[in-house]
């Protein structure tokens, strides 16, 4: 059993009669007898507390993806295609949280302050529950100063008359140091793990918190806001510097030492049951297969390296409603043609390294070295063969996919779907697998046609298709059955995963320790599950070398945290999102949220004679042409909360 996640036991204690009780005021509660005398209904408003943390959502809850320089969304319905164009401001209210969250801070103070009337809960519960609330609201101010910087901090639960105009925004330095001081305080009063108490997962634990702490120490070191000297004029009305300007180099351990203490959570105490996820460690197999580790990762539930995270799953059936292919799926969440490139060969090196084996053209003759272990007929043992695929047995390219696809890390395979692969989440009825190829390419096997008429991307009205000529495959189930929708298994959703604390740990240490071992060691662990060689043996030279070893890790983030939200928040972080088009014929940028996107030549051809030996469609072409301004690593304050509080100054050059 594993960690953290919201149980649905939990949850439905919010249709307990309680969802009405944050829409009161904050006097209406503190005298509502009804709430605090009883257990059940202050469990209820607890829950209510939780309920405000958003899914990690492709498009209804958070931009993170659409918006970031990995993916596209096909559908302009969504907010991210009018800040992909630059049509938005501070009226257009874009994914506003700001409200949503100060509501949900607001129930915390309240819930604090009267949670120990109820006579129906010990003095234990309520000291925990006291610690699960300030959990809460240091997480809604984390999410808050993510996305709009530094904010105004209320610590106290404030009358219903207070005028707001005299609550200035709080330097982001001072958000900071409070956020970290509620996850103390909280982590003080909670469990280390719940593993004895599975009811319990996804409520907060002493891990939780020092993970909580290592994503904001990480922000907080970062060049965005550390000695970043374009936020100079960013001040309160009164001259208050929202920003330090002045870089300080002890912000880099402090972040080291947060991520520390999570891994030396997971490594001296074995009963946390936290590690990275291999398959033959959790009862699946007895040998170690990299690619089902990393696909098996985001969608077993509860599995060894979740966090943080919550029982849902509507959310994760409807990205694979998205994500997988047409006819019959919406298929338009789409990679972008740099994160294709950014994924390693098998022999762990960038496909630009003249010894990496890239080949950018041209059909593989031959298939991976997995491709059929089993040595199965394709005609004969047809269902046989889908097994393999859809066990993530068969992994790697096959022969006869396009050269740009072969011999590349099995993460690659676990997160992109190109055209002519094989799609796993099918049942392996003929029809129902044949429903996804043109006529003369159905041969049971449903390999995706994105090109110009194929049936993933026919011509006409038919508008769900990626425009990359790319799908993002990671979180599909692939024994899910996406012709009929059915699905066989529970998901979740995961907010914090113990790779990313790796990455986070490795990154800190590089900026002030280049030369430390740790940096080698926790940096191979997370090579040796993804089945590729040590960055330091693909990389030769590059050890100790601060600047070098920055670059690879970034990349590493891209590449094992792609389409999980972390890629859009780490170009901003680094000061990087706004990185030019210099032009060109094809992109040669590693980083930048504006200018051209890019992908496959989808338009390319006839579609009456294309097909999958139709080589056109593999030319590299810009999609579509993104505005990034500076304005946009902050999101605006909603023109509406400026007007409530006047003393609230806007985001620069908003």
């Amino acid at each position: 059993m594993k960690t953290t996640y919201i149980s649905i036991l939990f949850f439905l204690l919010m249709l307990a009669g309680c969802t009405d009780f944050l829409d009161k005021q904050p006097d209406d509660m503190k005298t509502d007898e009804m709430v605090w005398k009883s257990r059940k209904e202050t469990e209820g408003y607890l829950a209510n507390v939780y309920a405000s943390i958003p899914n990690n959502d492709f498009n209804r809850e958070d931009p993170w993806i659409g918006c970031s320089d990995e993916a596209d969304l096909t559908w302009n319905v969504y907010s991210t295609y009018g800040i992909n164009l630059g049509n938005w401001s501070p009226n257009s209210n874009f994914y506003n949280k700001w409200g949503t969250f100060y509501k949900a801070i607001r129930a915390s103070l309240i819930f604090e302050e009267n949670v120990a009337r109820c006579p129906e809960l010990s003095n234990d519960l309520i000291t925990r529950y006291k610690a699960e609330s300030k959990f809460l609201r240091g997480y809604y101010y984390w999410l808050l100063i993510r996305q709009y910087g530094p904010v105004v901090l209320i610590k106290e639960l404030q009358p219903t008359d207070a005028d707001w105009n005299n609550y200035p925004r709080a330097s982001f330095d001072e958000c900071v140091d409070y956020i970290c001081q509620l996850m103390d305080e909280a982590a003080a009063d909670l469990p280390l793990h719940w593993q004895n108490e599975t009811n319990n997962l996804g409520r907060p634990n002493k891990i939780v918190c020092a993970a909580v702490k290592s994503k904001v120490l990480l922000l907080a070191a970062s060049p965005q806001w550390n000695g970043n000297k374009e936020y100079a004029n960013f001040k309160n009305q009164d001259g208050k510097a929202l920003a330090n300007t002045t870089y300080d180099e002890s912000k880099w351990r402090k972040a080291a030492e947060a991520a520390k203490q999570v891994i030396q959570y997971a490594e001296n105490n074995p009963d946390a049951k936290l590690r990275l996820y291999k398959n033959n460690e959790n009862g699946d197999g007895t040998q170690f297969n990299p690619y089902k580790s990393c696909v098996d990762v985001h969608v077993k539930l509860w599995n060894c390296e979740v966090i943080f995270g919550r029982t849902n799953n509507a959310n994760p059936r409807s990205w694979m409603i998205h994500a997988s292919p047409g006819p019959n799926n919406l298929g338009g969440v789409a990679p972008t043609q740099r994160v294709v490139d950014a994924f390693l060969m098998k022999n762990g090196k960038p496909i630009d390294d003249p010894e990496s084996g890239y080949v950018e053209t041209g059909f593989a003759e031959n298939g991976s070295d997995n491709w059929n272990p089993n040595n199965y007929n394709l005609t004969t043992d047809r269902i046989k063969m889908l097994a393999d695929v859809r066990n993530c047995v068969s992994r790697g390219h096959w022969p006869g996919e396009w050269n740009m696809y072969a011999n590349r890390e099995p993460r690659f395979y676990a997160s992109i779907m190109y055209n002519k692969r094989v799609i796993p989440q099918l049942p392996d009825d003929v029809a129902k697998r044949d429903y996804y190829n043109s006529a003369g390419q159905k041969n049971g096997y449903a390999r995706v046609e994105f090109y110009y008429g194929g049936m993933s991307r026919q011509s006409g009205s038919y508008t769900f298709f990626p425009r990359s000529g790319y799908l993002v495959q990671k979180f599909n189930d692939p024994q899910a059955n996406m012709r009929d929708r059915t699905y066989p298994q529970n998901y979740g959703m995961v907010f914090i995963r113990y790779a990313e604390i790796l990455l986070n740990y490795i990154e800190a240490l590089n900026e002030y320790d280049p030369s430390n071992a740790d940096i080698r060691k926790y940096w191979d662990l997370i090579r040796e599950r993804a089945g590729i060689p040590s960055a330091f043996e693909a990389t030769p030279g590059m050890a100790g070398n601060k600047d070098l070893q920055r670059e690879w890790i970034l990349r590493e983030r891209q590449i094992e945290l792609a389409f999980e939200g972390d890629r859009y928040i780490t170009t901003r972080r680094r000061w990087l999102a706004h990185t030019e088009d210099q032009g060109g014929a094809t992109d040669k940028r590693i980083y930048g949220d504006g200018g051209r996107m890019w992908g496959m030549d989808i338009n390319a051809g006839n579609t009456a004679t294309n097909n999958f030996s139709f080589t056109g469609f593999y030319k590299r072409v810009a999609f579509e042409t993104r505005v990034f301004d500076k304005s946009y690593y902050l999101f605006p304050i909603p023109e509406s909360e400026i007007e409530k509080n006047t003393s609230m100054v806007q985001n620069p050059w908003w």
